[in-house]
């Protein structure tokens, strides 16, 4: 079984809002039709985030998940707490 279901949309806005003030590396911006981008200034590419229907696929919040985790900007914890 996964750690993750799939994420309401207003969670996960919820969650970018928390990291845009956590951090002022952060930026969350338009990109494309349906999608927001989440951009990092260490990072070589933004992350994608689908916002078109009301939920956020489990596989693309487990990967938004590692990839937080790995460049230090949160804990899992925390994360977890955000989302849920």
């Amino acid at each position: 079984m996964g750690e993750y279901a799939n994420i309401k949309r207003k969670n996960i806005d919820k969650l970018l809002k928390w990291l845009v003030k956590k951090d002022k590396s952060i930026s969350v911006e338009p990109g494309g039709k349906h999608n927001i981008k989440l951009k990092y200034s260490f990072w070589s590419n933004c992350f994608p985030i689908p916002f078109r229907h009301s939920e956020v696929n489990r596989h693309i919040v487990k990967d938004l998940m590692k990839k937080l985790v790995e460049s230090e900007i949160c804990t899992k914890e925390e994360f977890d707490l955000y989302i849920k």
